[in-house]
């Protein structure tokens, strides 16, 4: 079974990294795009072997050959265009952050729900084997208890005031809201769910309109507590995951690909990772979960929860004060 494929919001992410792995994946295939350019729609599909190109949103959701709709536009209009999505009948991969609020992610799941289609949230590292393998052993057991986790999330991206990344009322916010999505949830995935959050956050060396800088310390309900610390300012940065327990550390870092170094019971190991397309396990994942009709690793409820999250650490970096969520 093929899906067919329509792509809301062809942008950079879409034409680097999403179109090119609907193309590999086994189960997919890209029938239309949207750019409101006409021109730049046609050179769109030629480029990337879509059927058609669209130039309005309800052209594209009105094509009765399409099965799913990728959703990558910015945040604010995520809720809107999902429950138009899903009241077609169209099954749905959103970008993260799922949406701006917590409240649009409850309508969006609820929209979904009351059609039958489904819902999945592009929480990427979720889908490399390295992650996978770490959740085995902290089901196994292998760390002991979970006493820290940390994943930076630290890149250089300036922000152009113009574009919607700087403009809290169309991104929800900076760096918590761009790059927080993946690692919060990364830290939810591994360790547990997440009972209270602390933070700081600031702008002080590009002065955006929204935060460039901050880390966000979570508690979980299993004792445990981890930080993510996010930039858009940091040029370079090699440690993608901690995890300490009691009976074992992992570290998972980059050095010419993702390597993990794992020490358990006295002794280091050193475990390489090869490159993989995580765009296109989401895309072949998704199309298997609409196949059999099984739930996603990463739901529309996973996004609610990451958005929680997130709300609360802004919150906190407001107030000063740890917010249970």
């Amino acid at each position: 079974m093929k899906l067919k494929w329509g792509v809301l919001g062809a942008g950079s992410v879409a034409q680097r990294r999403a179109m090119p792995a609907i193309q590999k994946a086994d189960n997919a295939e890209l029938h239309a795009l949207l750019s409101r350019d006409a021109d730049r729609a046609k050179r769109l599909a030629t480029e990337y072997g879509a059927a058609t190109a669209y130039t309005t949103i309800d052209a594209l959701l009105a094509d009765d050959a399409l099965d799913a709709i990728y959703v990558s536009t910015p945040v604010h209009l995520h809720c809107e265009q999902v429950i138009a999505a899903a009241e077609l009948g169209l099954h749905v991969l959103c970008d993260k952050p799922m949406a701006l609020t917590p409240q649009e992610c409850t309508q969006m799941i609820s929209a979904c729900d009351a059609n039958g289609v489904h819902l999945q949230v592009c929480f990427l590292f979720r889908f490399h084997s390295c992650f996978q393998q770490l959740r085995t052993w902290v089901n196994a057991g292998r760390f002991g208890q979970i006493v820290h986790g940390r994943m930076p999330f630290l890149k250089q991206y300036p922000l152009a005031l113009d574009e919607w990344r700087a403009q809290p009322e169309k991104g929800g916010g900076g760096c918590f809201m761009d790059l927080g999505p993946h690692s919060v949830d990364m830290l939810r995935y591994l360790i547990g769910e997440v009972t209270a959050v602390s933070a700081f956050y600031n702008s002080t060396i590009h002065d955006y309109p929204v935060e460039e800088t901050g880390g966000i310390l979570l508690r979980f309900d299993n004792g445990a507590q981890a930080f993510t610390d996010l930039s858009f300012s940091v040029p370079h940065c090699d440690i993608v995951l901690e995890l300490y327990g009691t009976e074992g550390t992992v570290w998972v870092y980059n050095d010419d690909g993702w390597k993990i170094r794992t020490h358990f019971d006295g002794e280091t190991q050193l475990i390489p990772s090869q490159y993989e397309d995580l765009y296109q396990h989401q895309f072949e994942h998704f199309a298997a979960c609409v196949q059999h009709g099984t739930a996603p690793i990463t739901s529309g409820m996973d996004g609610l929860r990451a958005n929680e999250i997130l709300a609360a650490a802004y919150r906190a970096g407001q107030t000063g004060q740890v917010v249970h969520c």
